[in-house]
């Protein structure tokens, strides 16, 4: 099988220039790109992608990196993302390179392999991702973006929704179907994106003229731990437990609300008459639940197409200012409120 030194010692010319005919790029002469042409057609040769990719010193892999607790079989949130990265790519030359690291990350021992190997072009950080791995890539120069995260106090590039909005709507059509005791249960409270969403919701009771620091107190259920179903389960004993005569829960995500809807049933309280229960992110399973689940769609095919869009540019301009794109959600009315 032939390869690229043999059509360079054919056509006598370097490797570089075979290269270079290879990606269509300029400075090789018509003469000597049409002999190149021709020893290429007479070998039937065909290129590998790192010949392809000599002359641009590109790898031609993109890393799509996630916590490994965030990528579990209930949540599929950042599946979608990547799957909508992994559609852009295809109609480009870029593979997408998935792993997940652990929480308690050290870049010594638990290092992405094509990060160790410099087999990347850049990186795709899904969700909290450990600071550690941030630093690595910044002090490598390695292009990277954020992907529904943020970091306090730094500029990153980054794509994330518009989680405060989509969470003061929410509220808002709560509030309009009558309820007046809506509460809020949130797992993940270190996460950017559920902060937004529960200043969303405070904003949106101010407004209304029904919340104050008192009401907050009472009607918020937070936790500093990874968000789920269990986190759901606890915040409803709680929410209960207050007497405070509670009618609507706001959660932070679907996954939440799905462990809230299960413990409402518990207590015999019937969804949405006597308490209504509103979700956030539209994962599939949120329009299966009994009832189905009211929530925030977030486009998760379109921030993974546009987190590729942004990701190629930075790659191609590494000294570009880094930009946050936000994405628009949108309330869905389902069943359960």
């Amino acid at each position: 099988m032939a390869n690229i030194n043999n059509v360079a010692k054919k056509a006598r010319v370097s490797i570089a220039t075979v290269s270079r005919v290879i990606n269509n790029k300029k400075y090789v002469a018509t003469k000597t790109r049409e002999k190149v042409m021709s020893v290429i057609e007479k070998l039937d040769y065909k290129p590998l992608y790192s010949a392809i990719n000599l002359a641009t010193k590109r790898t031609g892999n993109i890393g799509f990196i996630v916590w490994g607790e965030h990528f579990s079989e209930i949540e599929k949130f950042y599946s979608q993302i990547f799957l909508g990265m992994e559609y852009s790519a295809r109609d480009s030359d870029y593979y997408i390179l998935l792993t997940t690291v652990k929480e308690k990350f050290n870049p010594k021992e638990d290092l992405p392999r094509f990060l160790k190997y410099k087999d990347v072009d850049g990186v795709a950080l899904a969700g909290r991702v450990p600071t550690s791995l941030i630093e690595y890539l910044e002090n490598q120069g390695i292009p990277f973006i954020l992907i529904d995260y943020g970091i306090p106090d730094k500029v990153c590039n980054s794509v994330v929704m518009d989680n405060y909005n989509g969470a003061f709507q929410a509220v808002d059509q709560i509030v309009k179907s009558g309820k007046k005791n809506i509460g809020f249960i949130g797992g993940s409270y270190f996460h950017p994106s559920v902060k937004d969403r529960y200043r969303g919701y405070k904003d949106n009771l101010k407004s209304n003229g029904l919340g104050d620091s008192e009401y907050f107190d009472k009607f918020s259920f937070l936790k500093n731990v990874e968000t789920s179903p269990e986190i759901g389960i606890q915040g409803v004993k709680h929410l209960l437990s207050q007497n405070i005569g509670l009618d609507a829960i706001f959660c932070c995500n679907d996954t939440t609300a799905m462990g809230a809807l299960s413990e409402l049933k518990k207590y015999n309280i019937k969804v949405p008459k006597e308490v209504s229960v509103v979700g956030f992110d539209d994962i599939t399973l949120s329009s299966f639940c009994t009832p189905s689940l009211s929530t925030v769609r977030v486009p998760k095919l379109e921030i993974g197409k546009e987190s590729y869009r942004l990701l190629t540019e930075i790659i191609a301009n590494p000294d570009s200012t880094p930009q946050t794109s936000i994405i628009d959600v949108e309330y869905i009315q389902r069943r359960s409120s």
